[in-house]
């Protein structure tokens, strides 16, 4: 891949990343630290979703993609399962005799559970169509799905000013909503000459299969690392508040700008480690790149503790804890990116079970701790769980 290529799919992490650093605590300034916590709940739903619902057929789909010719077949056969799948559970959840606002948000709004759906449709399909981006190699229409909908989001967020909006959770959903449909409309348009041929293609059952084979076994662990990721939030809401679950979000939303070098790095690592399979490739070439990463990760988790002190400048008073939940929230995406380099065989050798049993140990490890830290230590205790459980992720995906 050309520097210049290179250069486009940073563009989106990067721009993304620094509109994630302004999101939140520019929220904190006119939203309540429940209606913050709220939101976060919001996220993390939305993110449940993409996890369950895409049956991981999207890395199927990217494993897949230099071995089959017909791309539209391809995008067809690992769309359609998951967006039955999605359709079919919101259906039956919807039947249910309580209100899922309510459970969610502490808020009984038919409203808000609208918008919810849209929400959760919104960002499975546009979880699908970055990745036929990401494939194409077009940098620069890759990038506008990282920042369009954070982007949208903030000029929604301006009018709260402009127009004296009251500052509210259902303004704040709304928003949000609004910002991923808005996004939706862009890539359906940018991939218009994929999904469009698509839907006039037969479906290909054999290719599902092999797809579903593929994908399958990384589900669990999917859902394992969405958990691993988010469950920390639960545990807070159960035994805190939303006023400390609104401070320990702001304390994630600032570390997970460090995520920007993840993000930047798989998207270019797993599409150019497969093409380097398919042509042979030494493997002191892949551990030169897992030395390097290790030295990066050193460097970027000293510098956030170094200058950990610098958010406080930028948050209420009320806020001032993140000071210290930003160095150990930051390891998640550090932990991350460092296997995601050192876990290059499992992909490889399409052994996608390894994955799930690494994201399950991490799971679990994160539940027991968070059930004995929190109640406690509230905050600390969730931020010291995240930094056990992702290292437990990260040598179990390595050992593998």
């Amino acid at each position: 891949m050309t520097p210049k290529k290179v250069a486009a799919f940073a563009l989106g992490p990067i721009l993304g990343a620094a509109l994630g650093l302004i999101i939140l605590p520019f929220l904190t300034w006119f939203f309540t630290a429940e209606d913050i916590g709220r939101f976060t709940m919001l996220q993390v739903i939305i993110g449940l979703s993409t996890s369950l619902f895409s049956l991981a057929m999207h890395q199927a789909y990217v494993r897949e993609y230099y071995e089959v010719d017909d791309r539209e077949v391809l995008f067809k056969a690992a769309i359609l399962p998951s967006f039955a799948f999605l359709t079919v559970t919101l259906l039956l959840t919807l039947c249910l005799p309580y209100s899922i606002s309510e459970v969610l948000f502490g808020i009984k709004s038919n409203f808000l559970v609208v918008l919810l759906l849209i929400g959760i449709y919104s960002k499975l399909v546009i979880n699908f169509l970055a990745h036929v981006l990401r494939m194409q190699e077009r940098g620069l229409a890759f990038s506008a799905t990282q920042i369009t909908p954070k982007l949208l989001l903030v000029l929604f967020i301006s009018f709260i000013l402009v127009f004296s909006i009251e500052a509210r959770f259902q303004v704040l959903m709304l928003m949000n909503i609004s910002a991923l449909f808005g996004s939706l409309s862009l890539f359906a348009w940018l991939t218009r000459k994929t999904w469009v041929p698509a839907l006039f293609k037969p479906l290909n059952k054999d290719l599902v299969k092999n797809l579903l084979s593929f994908s399958l076994p990384l589900v669990a662990g999917g859902l394992a690392y969405w958990g691993l990721t988010t469950i920390d939030r639960f545990f807070l809401r159960a035994y805190s508040s939303f006023e400390e679950l609104g401070v320990y979000a702001v304390s994630v939303s600032l570390a997970a700008a460090v995520s920007v070098v993840s993000t930047i790095f798989s998207n270019l690592w797993h599409p150019t480690v497969y093409k380097w399979v398919r042509e042979g490739v030494k493997p002191e070439k892949v551990q030169a790149v897992i030395e390097n990463m290790l030295i990066a990760v050193a460097i970027i988790w000293s510098l956030v503790g170094t200058l950990s002190w610098v958010a406080l400048y930028f948050l209420p008073s009320e806020y001032q804890a993140v000071e210290y939940l930003v160095v150990a929230c930051v390891a998640m995406p550090l932990f991350y990116i460092l296997s995601e380099t050192t876990v290059v065989g499992i992909g490889i050798a399409r052994r996608t079970s390894f994955s799930m049993f690494a994201s399950i140990g991490a799971f679990i490890t994160n539940i027991v701790l968070n059930y004995l830290l929190i109640p406690e230590y509230g905050a600390s205790g969730a931020a010291l769980a995240t930094v056990a459980s992702f290292f437990v992720f990260f040598t179990i995906r390595t050992e593998a």
